[in-house]
């Protein structure tokens, strides 16, 4: 009788973490993880909640983010301290339980990790096989193979039944995932031209690659797209070529900030007039919390272009009440920094008292 009831104790307790040992703010955190909660999960965590802390099931807050595709919610537990070699009651990563559905903003966030990109999980398959396997051959399932690939995953591993990706890909139709298993993936590859191309300000063949069909929007492991980079260093003649090519004037870098936020960052003042003459939202906040006009007084020298900058800013309608968020606003920040000048021009616009 005894050894029964001991069995029964080692089997609810054989993940992890046995339920029971759960404190309530972890059962609360993983509650709210299921919900997608931020705000609560922020909260918990800052209450002591563990975001590895795993239910009977073997989810936690930071395997729930993974396999739901709640981006933001990831990033709140990679904060703290997710542990990215966790796995699920199959012994899958966070990896493999993103490519399974498909969750691309997941998928990147992870490979910045150092997470394991060819874990094998009970089934015996990795996130690229689970990919392909349990995908549906769309949009989003091969950009997770093309992001996979890119970030060196085994293409020649198998299953349990012999079968690589490439095998069950051609077994499915999924031409354009074949594409990129035997390296013709030629949008991919363009794509990749054109990023490195304004990377190094080559002008002509940016023209040429966007001539041809590059995207100027694709965005590589970094977050980094053609447009994108062009604002951030300042690449003005690419620049121009990629808005008249279509740039998504609201997408975002790998810190959530616009285009236009790295421009006034780094001074790129006629990359900034640039962006100032299109529809960009000149009030967008970035994962830091800060706007453009925030980014050009915290990391600019208070020098004549910053100041200009805030000047362009302003007249474009930049809120200059807008506070960070330790609600530290521009002028108080020019001010602790002994900007005089850039005070001056937020003076000048009215801050509130």
């Amino acid at each position: 009788m005894r050894a029964a009831v001991l069995s029964l104790f080692v089997l609810l307790c054989s993940g992890d973490l046995c339920a029971q040992s759960l404190s309530d703010k972890d059962r609360a955190l993983i509650e709210a993880a299921w919900r997608n909660d931020v705000a609560a999960t922020r909260d918990l965590i800052a209450r002591g909640a563990d975001v590895n802390a795993k239910d009977h099931t073997q989810q936690s807050a930071y395997l729930i983010a993974t396999s739901e595709g709640y981006a933001e919610l990831l990033r709140l537990t990679l904060a703290h301290g997710a542990d990215v070699h966790a796995t699920d009651s199959y012994n899958g990563t966070g990896l493999i339980r993103a490519a399974d559905r498909g969750h691309v903003e997941v998928i990147r966030e992870l490979l910045k990790t150092p997470i394991r990109i060819d874990h094998v999980n009970r089934l015996g398959w990795t996130a690229l096989l689970e990919a392909v396997i349990l995908g549906n051959g769309g949009p989003m399932h091969t950009e997770t193979v093309r992001l996979l690939v890119r970030a060196g995953a085994n293409a020649d591993i198998a299953d349990p039944g012999g079968l690589t990706a490439l095998q069950h890909a051609r077994k499915r139709g999924f031409r354009e995932i074949e594409a990129i298993l035997t390296g013709r993936d030629a949008a991919a590859t363009i794509d990749r031209a054109l990023i490195e191309a304004t990377a190094r300000n080559d002008v002509e063949a940016a023209r040429r690659l966007i001539a041809a069909g590059a995207n100027v929007n694709a965005q590589d492991e970094n977050r980094d797209s053609a447009f994108l980079l062009a604002g951030a260093r300042g690449r003005l003649e690419i620049l121009k070529l990629t808005l008249a090519a279509g740039a998504d004037l609201k997408s975002t870098n790998r810190y959530g900030g616009t285009a236009l936020i790295p421009a006034c960052h780094y001074g790129h003042i006629e990359t900034v007039r640039e962006l100032l003459k299109t529809t960009i939202d000149v009030n967008h906040v970035n994962r830091l919390g800060w706007t453009a006009l925030l980014e050009t007084v915290i990391l600019g020298d208070g020098g004549p272009v910053h100041v200009e900058i805030a000047r362009l800013l302003v007249a474009r309608g930049a809120d200059v009440n807008l506070a960070d968020n330790q609600g530290t606003t521009p002028l108080a920040h020019a001010r602790q920094r002994g900007y005089r000048d850039l005070a001056a021009v937020l003076e000048a616009a009215g801050v509130r008292p």
